[in-house]
């Protein structure tokens, strides 16, 4: 009978990766079954997705990147993006959107896993990490017990996957323009927002910042975002408060000020609009 004992020793990227702590904001299940376009949006989280049938395009900036079944995709914050289903064939995918515990984390995190604005990783997602991915998630919807733990536990695989065994692709350029006019308007208006969270910022004031019209901004959110101006101030805002209120200890009224939001009634009357549960709620429900 053999008998076999080995000492080991940390790693210094496991160590890295160890350091890092996540706040889960939401997850995402999509199906669709014909060929679609999505509206572009702005992250403020980080989302690692996993594209389980089908495949799809994503286009950010002048890059795109072409995905498919088993491929895993990390978005970082700030990412302006849209996806193109490319046939009626559809495609299912699931998405972790989560952040770093403390902000300070974030710069490191992005330095350790190597990403900017997003990162295409071919053919990383296994039967087996597919199937987890299926049972978690549908813990996740159904909040069977420990299903918080359980989506912690799968993103730090998969986040352990992509540092590990993930090599990403490389963009295709050569068939894009570079960003528009209502693209770079709208990325700079997005800018100033995260850049001055405590000012109560208006629609007025971005159309000073940026020398334009109220008509012509709203033109460039709508093309943009599919949003009107003020909804896409608001979502900024109400994501900013989101993730101060899991990574701090501060109070619903001072978050709500810290963000522009004078009166703390307002707020979570606002933020409960968006996120379907009051501020409290939020708090213990994700920490």
């Amino acid at each position: 009978m053999k008998s076999a004992v080995k000492i080991l020793s940390s790693e210094r990227a496991a160590e890295k990766l160890d350091g890092f702590s996540y706040d889960i904001v939401s997850i995402a299940w999509l199906e669709e079954t014909s060929a679609k376009r999505s509206p572009r949006d702005i992250l403020n989280n980080y989302k690692i997705l996993v594209m389980l049938e089908g495949r799809a395009t994503v286009f950010i900036d002048r890059d795109e990147y072409y995905i498919k079944s088993g491929d895993c995709v990390l978005f970082a914050p700030g990412s302006l993006y849209h996806a193109e289903i490319d046939n009626d064939e559809g495609c299912r995918f699931a998405a972790i959107n989560f952040n770093l515990s403390t902000p300070v984390m974030d710069s490191e995190f992005k330095n350790v896993i190597g990403i900017k604005d997003i990162a295409v990783y071919p053919q990383l997602i296994n039967d087996n990490l597919t199937q987890s991915v299926y049972n978690i998630f549908e813990n996740g919807f159904a909040e069977s017990s420990g299903h918080y733990y359980q989506l912690i536990l799968l993103l730090k695989r998969l986040i352990g996957t992509v540092f590990y065994l993930g090599s990403p692709v490389t963009a295709d350029t050569s068939a894009k323009k570079g960003s528009s006019n209502e693209e770079e308007t709208v990325l700079f208006c997005h800018r100033y927002i995260i850049s001055n969270p405590s000012e109560a910022v208006t629609v007025e004031t971005l159309c000073q910042l940026c020398n334009v019209s109220q008509s012509y901004l709203y033109k460039c959110c709508s093309n943009v975002l599919g949003i009107s101006t003020k909804q896409f101030i608001t979502n900024t805002k109400l994501d900013m408060a989101a993730k101060q209120l899991l990574q701090t200890d501060k109070s619903v009224a001072q978050v709500a000020a810290e963000n522009g939001y004078s009166n703390g009634y307002q707020f979570s009357n606002v933020f409960k609009k968006k996120y379907g549960i009051a501020p409290t709620q939020y708090r213990v429900r994700n920490r």
